[in-house]
């Protein structure tokens, strides 16, 4: 049997290139994600900034899980993995903000409305 590749075409939104990219990436499995979001640039939080964590977390944590914070969704949460990346608020201002916001379609036609001559 051959290898699963999971690739499909993707556009940058960004750019708006289109590329060949794999949607399932075996090595990411070994990092943490975070739960909302799933980005994989994330920084560490202490118990002084979050003092009460819900039970399930705080439970991870006393086992000897990692504290990790996802600072584009502001969520505090734990993980036996570690990270794969470190989140730079540099990097966020550069790349984050633009492909958060809403994809605008051009060439779209519109339905007619009822004001329309």
């Amino acid at each position: 049997m051959g290898q699963l590749r999971f690739q499909t075409p993707l556009r940058c939104l960004d750019c708006e290139t289109r590329f060949i990219g794999r949607t399932f990436v075996w090595e990411d499995l070994f990092f943490a994600r975070c739960p909302v979001c799933q980005r994989m640039d994330l920084n560490a939080w202490t118990g002084k900034t979050f003092t009460d964590p819900p039970f399930w977390v705080a439970l991870k944590v006393t086992m000897g899980a990692r504290k990790w914070r996802c600072e584009y969704c502001r969520l505090n949460f734990a993980s036996f993995r570690k990270r794969k990346e470190v989140f730079t608020f540099k990097r966020w201002r550069r790349f984050g903000t633009p492909a958060e916001e809403p994809v605008r379609v051009t060439g779209e036609s519109r339905p007619p409305q009822p004001d329309d001559d």
